[in-house]
């Protein structure tokens, strides 16, 4: 090295510690990379083996905290040091046993519901009391009141998925505790928000902000649907037979920061492989299958039964195949794409 480029160098160093005293930086320098997301299956016989003891050693509220909830988080191995699934989305598994209320709060994260054992407990929001089946979704939209009630002689067990990550890396996460005691008040029978914003329906123009409404999603009508259209075909090469979950009024999607589908791969069915932005997370809701996930020497296969989760990173390429010859497979699923969308940053790519 000659000796004008050692003097460049011995300068560039000084620059760079006299730089990072006053926390600056040159974009010439390196940084630390933010980690890659990995594929990742959770069992649903682990996850349900670990919410049931923690029914016996863990109540609901504890720590001291009013309105904490007995959920089991399901953590991407990148993400341990964080305890999140994905960069924007948090899903854990929630239990309240018999008899149990947890009680009213709410907070500026979206959150939403999706049933896998119930009997009739329900979930109130805002007011109006939704009863919850296996199968449903049930939506908490930003800074909604809400509060889970256990009237029935068996434990209810949900997955919950919120925008916890997005909200805090905003710096927009903050909540607060119903004033009036443990549950708000019951003001509306279920089914009134279906009926009220159904395809005709009252004016609607005095609700501050359509995008967050409160509202569940039956499954007897998601899995009829689902049918009726693989009977007449309507079928995508990419993820079979599948549904959004949209919003009742403005026809977007479900939440601002949560999109929701739910699909069927047809028995036997496989499907061909996209990638596309946007991290995904799969709930198997009834049937088998693989989701091979990336390409090539580097592809990881991930086998699935009946309600184990799974992650897709964004970008990921990844195909379905439904590994029962008789029987369908059904898959509920949750993404960050609105958020992409909204910023302009969706894209998509198929083989």
């Amino acid at each position: 090295m000659s000796a004008t480029n050692t003097d460049m160098e011995t300068r560039l160093d000084a620059l760079h510690a006299r730089m990072k005293k006053s926390s600056l930086a040159g974009h010439w320098q390196e940084r630390k990379r933010r980690p890659d997301l990995v594929p990742w299956r959770w069992k649903w016989e682990t996850i349900y083996d670990c919410l049931i003891e923690s029914g016996e050693v863990m109540p609901i509220g504890h720590a001291g905290e009013r309105n904490a909830r007995r959920t089991v988080q399901l953590i991407n191995p990148s993400l341990v040091d964080v305890k999140a699934t994905s960069k924007t989305l948090q899903m854990s598994v929630q239990l309240v046993k018999p008899g149990e209320v947890a009680e009213a709060h709410r907070h500026t994260a979206a959150a939403l519901r999706f049933i896998v054992a119930s009997t009739g407990a329900y979930t109130t929001v805002e007011g109006e009391q939704m009863i919850m089946e296996p199968g449903d979704l049930v939506l908490t939209p930003n800074w909604n009141w809400h509060d889970h009630a256990n009237n029935t002689d068996d434990n209810v067990i949900w997955l919950d998925v919120l925008d916890v990550h997005l909200t805090g890396h905003l710096d927009g996460m903050f909540g607060e505790q119903f004033p009036e005691g443990a549950a708000q008040p019951i003001t509306k029978p279920d089914g009134y928000s279906r009926k009220r914003f159904g395809a005709m329906r009252p004016d609607t123009s005095d609700i501050a902000d359509v995008a967050l409404l409160p509202y569940v999603y039956k499954w007897a009508e998601a899995e009829a649907t689902l049918h009726e259209m693989a009977e007449a075909g309507e079928a995508s090469d990419y993820d079979g037979v599948i549904l959004e979950y949209t919003n009742p009024i403005t026809g977007g999607p479900t939440m601002p920061t949560i999109g929701c589908w739910v699909q069927m791969l047809r028995p036997g069915e496989s499907t061909r492989a996209h990638s596309h932005t946007g991290s995904t997370i799969y709930h198997a809701v009834g049937g088998a299958g693989v989701t091979t996930v990336g390409r090539g020497s580097e592809a990881t296969e991930l086998t699935w039964g009946e309600h184990d989760c799974f992650f897709v990173p964004s970008l990921g390429w990844h195909e379905h195949r439904n590994t029962s010859k008789t029987e369908p497979a059904y898959l509920f699923s949750v993404t960050d794409r609105p958020v992409l969308q909204a910023l302009h940053l969706h894209r998509e790519e198929r083989a």
